[in-house]
């Protein structure tokens, strides 16, 4: 009995080689072969194709060969047999050697593209079993005399395990890699053709025979990747090949098998595929994995279960200081502790992912309520309110959780979307807490970005423009000077207050440009109304710095230069400056500050009463005015408590040497009292509404200069 002895398996083909498959057409039962369509492995359930040899047998779409062609997957290029081993071909007829067509495509892996194991779960490692296409002739013979040495030589130095059973189902042949690999000796598998049974895990015991029942179906070669224990306990995986061989007649000659050990490259592929789904940092579930999850969830309630798809969106309050503070070695402690608090306190059926940075997200499977998420949600938030330890220091840390509940509908990123917006709406309300996402925020999300598109045009399309509110003193109703107001006529909109527009342009930092022209615009249309009128010669220019503008390098400079450009004194300048801008850097608040006044220009806090009004900074920094809110203004003739606030405000104002200007003065009342407080200056609907630069000449030209 003659077999084929094929080595050199995962070598690249050689198309000059003689051994490649021959030229011409194929057989019928080859381009089948060739071309079956990809399919998973299935059990075999009818007869077999055409054997090799030519001889007819039972035949179909459904026989047994042809199943297993169609269920066979994609696998590397098989390179052809080796030469045999034995007499120089002058001695003896060249015996015919068996032809295996090329198979393109790639081994199957975990993870690859197309993987069905992907599609049921990222984190499977699938396996497969597949075969390959018939040996249309004889194998080589078994080399015999001088060759037969060379033969033993090089089956005992072989790393792949080589088994060869008879027609009969005995082991004939196997050579040493089989212990090598599993720690048992020879004579265990040489005694029983089923011995690897015995020690193959019990998972990949029914795809092992499977594979089996293929081959003795009639498929000519079958793959598979299993696993084995070897002796001392440990795992490794093996991808075999079973092949049939055939006697130089046709006749069946038993079966081949290859077992080659692969335990390292799929320990790789399982590290790849899971840095690819999972955050390096704390080990968590990534965004991918996230969104695949979500995607899941989604579906499940879309098949009309009574449970909904729930999903949190988390970010940490106040993070960035600990970075800024304590670096980010410390940062990233912070966050390793907060996903394993997090990982702890969640159902087995939840998810905790790592979307980025310091946002986390939580989905919650088969909740049946919007409450019943809420509740969840809250109880898994409390393991945060325990103190860190971070680098000897206690840390608390809060969170703003922004929820979305649906039973099916949208996907995982509107999903992750809606969450997001939850959450920056509590962020935008002092953060620590949890909100439910609406369709108004969705909206409201909408409406802001499409105002900051809008923003980039103002300025380059001139929309902006800005009008001016007159201050007025109270004891005489003279004019002593203006505050500019920027507004925006939007193109669709019409006019857009400061309120809506300039949180985003500081969010963004077009405050820059936008403060800069603000501030050369009511310069320059001062500067022009006293070359017209001498009675403006006394009146000041009112004009709001930002946070943004007052921490941006260059202020100073950048005022000064207006200043020269318009040829406005500095004098007739004066900058409107809030309590919370100072507080939040007073050091560096107050160098600014002190070079403005050194170049000449006035300060004003604005809004007091409604920030800090910390004395002992007060009276730190180089103020000329205080304006007294018009929150307080507005209730100080029928409460009281309104009344004292502003009576000690003027008081305290005048002890350091500062005058006052009160907001929101609409009614003759109001200007009678403030008066009595000896409050210098007002403004407000009472004296006059905001007005274009244009009017203000007129209607000031017959009043008396200022002083």
């Amino acid at each position: 009995m003659r077999r084929g002895a094929t080595t050199g398996q995962g070598q690249e083909p050689d198309p000059q080689d003689a051994h490649a498959p021959r030229s011409g057409a194929a057989s019928p039962g080859q381009a089948a072969a060739a071309h079956a369509p990809e399919h998973p492995a299935g059990p075999p359930t009818s007869p077999t194709s055409p054997s090799p040899s030519g001889s007819s047998g039972p035949s179909g779409p459904s026989g047994p060969a042809h199943q297993a062609e169609r269920e066979r997957d994609a696998l590397p290029d098989i390179p052809p047999p080796a030469a045999p081993l034995g007499p120089a071909a002058s001695e003896r007829p060249a015996p015919a050697r068996p032809r295996i067509s090329p198979v393109s495509a790639t081994l199957g892996t975990p993870g690859a593209p197309g993987d069905p194991g992907d599609a049921a779960d990222p984190d499977a490692a699938p396996t497969r079993a597949r075969h390959a296409v018939p040996f249309p002739h004889s194998p080589a013979p078994l080399p015999d005399g001088d060759a037969a040495q060379s033969f033993r030589v090089l089956a005992e130095h072989l790393a792949d395990w080589e088994s060869w059973e008879d027609a009969s189902g005995k082991v004939v042949f196997v050579t040493p890699a089989c212990q090598r690999i599993t720690g048992y000796s020879l004579e265990s598998f040489r005694a029983n053709a089923r011995f690897i049974e015995g020690i193959m895990h019990p998972e990949d015991l029914p795809l092992w025979r499977k594979h089996r029942e293929m081959v003795a179906s009639g498929a000519e070669m079958v793959e598979v990747e299993v696993r084995v224990r070897t002796q001392d306990g440990r795992e490794r995986w093996l991808a075999c090949t079973s092949r049939r061989l055939h006697e130089e007649d046709g006749a069946p000659g038993g079966i081949r098998f290859s077992g080659r050990d692969v335990t390292d490259r799929k320990i790789m592929l399982t590290q790849m595929k899971h840095q690819a789904w999972h955050d390096p940092l704390t080990g968590l579930p990534n965004r991918a994995l996230c969104l695949d999850r979500i995607d899941r969830s989604l579906h499940r309630a879309r098949r009309g279960s009574d449970n909904v798809c729930a999903v949190a969106f988390l970010d940490l309050d106040r993070f960035k200081v600990v970075n800024d503070s304590m670096g980010n070695p410390a940062g990233d402690q912070v966050l390793r502790e907060v996903a394993r608090r997090l990982a702890e306190n969640i159902r087995t059926i939840d998810t905790v992912s790592r979307l980025g940075s310091d946002e986390f997200i939580l989905l919650l499977d088969e909740v049946r309520s919007e409450e019943e998420a809420l509740v969840t949600v809250r109880r898994i938030c409390t393991s945060l309110e325990p103190p860190l330890e971070v680098a000897g220091r206690q840390i608390r840390i809060s969170a703003s959780v922004g929820v979305v509940v649906t039973r099916g509908g949208g996907c995982a990123d509107e999903m992750l979307r809606n969450a997001n917006i939850a959450m920056h709406h509590v962020k935008e309300h002092g953060g620590d807490g949890i909100a439910v996402f609406q369709p108004s925020m969705l909206e409201q999300a909408m409406n802001l970005m499409q105002l900051e598109i809008d923003l980039h045009r103002a300025l380059d399309n001139s929309e902006f423009f800005l009008v001016y509110q007159p201050i007025m003193s109270l004891h005489d109703r003279k004019l002593t000077g203006f505050e500019a107001l920027v507004r925006w006529n939007h193109p669709e909109r019409g006019i857009v207050g400061p309120s809506e527009f300039i949180p985003v342009s500081e969010s963004t930092g077009q405050i820059h440009q936008v403060g800069r022209w603000v501030l050369a615009e009511a310069c320059r249309a001062l500067a022009a109304w006293r070359a017209q009128q001498a009675s403006m010669r006394g009146v000041v220019m009112h004009v709001n710095l930002s946070a943004r503008q007052l921490s941006q390098p260059g202020l100073v400079e950048q005022v000064a230069a207006v200043l020269r450009e318009t040829g406005l004194p500095a004098r007739c300048l004066k900058l409107e400056v809030t309590e919370t801008m100072l507080m939040e850097n007073p050091d560096y608040a107050n160098l600014v500050l002190r070079r403005l006044k050194e170049i000449g220009v006035r300060l004003c806090i604005d809004d007091f009463g409604t920030g800090y009004s910390s004395l002992s900074y007060l009276q730190q920094f180089p103020i000329d005015t205080l304006k007294v809110d018009q929150s307080f203004v507005a209730r100080m003739c029928r409460e009281p408590g309104h009344f004292k606030i502003v009576q000690a405000v003027v008081a305290l104002a005048h002890s350091l040497g500062l005058d006052v200007v009160a907001e929101g003065v609409e009614e003759e009342e109001q200007r009678i009292m403030l008066s009595e407080l000896s409050c210098e200056g007002g403004q407000g609907y009472l004296f006059s509404r905001p007005m274009p630069g244009e009017d203000v000449p007129a209607m000031f030209a017959d009043r008396p200069k200022g002083h």
